[in-house]
């Protein structure tokens, strides 16, 4: 009497979602039997469960989902790379994704049998939509952009526009044409993406083209460029940056990760307010002297005693952002921004984490809502102390 079937998930399922393993057993008839799950990440063991059979089918269910996600590393976030991979910021085929193994054994009369039937399950880093949950796979983003983001982008020719890809095994390149004023073809250019890893964090910005190229393919006589993902001539997505400039503002870059577990680019380009919240701590005290003469509130230079000491305070600070009409799909996509897990801001050349204090979100559409600008306010995560009296 051993388990006569293990049922595991298929396909690429998210590991943010529900895992189930469904294992049924001839001794499932028993009043005392549990199945006796057990999940190993290499030689690790994370959990084991015991589970009582499903009264109705006498099968044993079990959600591998709770316990594996927090295999998922998230503190890998590269900027910027220089050289002639400056497109390829990282490249990994186990960074957002983890195979675990799934071992099934049951417990009868106080008998335990572990290991009777088993299996090894990937599960990748992506969050299942509101809508289609289960028909939905990343699957289908495979040998393409790893991003719900509108594949037209507004971005200054010194951004950085970091934007995954997913490469399920195919040899893939960045097929690049730089356009005028005059949307004619100045340029076309084929790269290698280099070698195949199922992830990857690209920029293609104007600057890590530049520096792959190895010259000044885009540059201030255009207008805009297209980025396309080619495979032996199958292409994929195209990506159309369209370059502006912001003589009015300086547009501040958040890089965030989306709903597949990599980093997008969200680029604020209007306003942007610098605020500071202070904490302090203080202790009262008496304001006057006692002498021999007099009861003194200040001294021989009128400098009045103090009442209240503050002794110590911290410093934070936050920023409100602004984005110019974003359309209604970027609405749909910015959504992911709100409740992002790791989101860096860049200032002055170097990459800070923040947190959004903004914890509500409404889609808008042109329909309902006409032209309508995004705000978000971000607090820093550099909270500095004051002087300690």
């Amino acid at each position: 009497m051993a388990i006569s079937s293990l049922i595991n998930p298929s396909g690429k399922p998210s590991c943010q979602d529900a895992l189930w393993h469904i294992a049924l057993s001839n001794n499932s008839g028993q009043t005392d039997m549990k199945y006796v799950f057990d999940v190993f990440n290499g030689s690790t063991q994370l959990i084991r469960v015991k589970v009582y059979p499903e009264p109705t089918n006498g099968r044993g269910y079990f959600d591998a989902s709770r316990v594996v996600k927090n295999e998922i590393t998230y503190d890998w976030f590269v900027p910027a790379k220089s050289g002639g991979d400056a497109m390829n910021l990282v490249g990994s085929n186990t960074l957002n994704q983890i195979t675990y193994n799934i071992r099934v054994g049951e417990d009868v009369s106080g008998i335990t049998t572990l290991n009777m039937a088993s299996g090894n399950i990937t599960a990748y880093n992506w969050v299942p939509p509101m809508l289609k949950r289960k028909q939905f796979d990343i699957s289908q983003k495979s040998n393409n952009w790893l991003t719900n983001r509108p594949l037209t982008i507004k971005a200054g020719l010194n951004d950085k526009i970091l934007i995954p890809l997913f490469d399920d095994g195919i040899h893939l390149f960045f097929s690049i044409q730089t356009y005028n004023q005059n949307n004619t073809l100045i340029a076309s250019w084929d790269e290698d993406v280099s070698e195949a890893f199922f992830w990857r964090q690209c920029d293609i910005g104007a600057n890590a083209i530049n520096e792959q190229y190895g010259g000044s393919l885009v540059n201030s006589n255009v207008k805009y460029y297209k980025v396309t993902l080619k495979n032996s001539g199958n292409y994929g997505d195209t990506i159309v940056v369209n370059l502006e400039c912001d003589p009015r503002y300086t547009p501040m870059n958040l890089y965030f990760i989306n709903h597949f577990g990599m980093f997008d680019t969200a680029r604020f380009n209007l306003s942007q307010k610098k605020m500071m919240s202070i904490e302090r701590k203080s202790y009262q005290q008496k304001e006057y002297d006692f002498n021999t003469t007099s009861v003194d509130y200040y001294n021989a230079n009128n400098v009045y005693n103090e009442s209240k000491i503050n002794y110590n305070s911290k410093s934070n600070w936050s920023y409100k952002l602004t984005m110019n009409y974003p359309t209604d799909q970027e609405y749909e996509w910015l959504a992911e921004l709100i409740d992002s897990p790791q989101i860096f801001a860049e200032i002055d050349g170097d990459y800070y984490p923040v947190t959004l204090k903004t914890t509500s979100y409404e889609y808008m559409k042109y329909q309902n809502d006409g032209l309508k600008e995004f705000s978000i306010e971000i607090e820093m995560n550099q909270t500095r102390f004051g002087f300690r009296r």
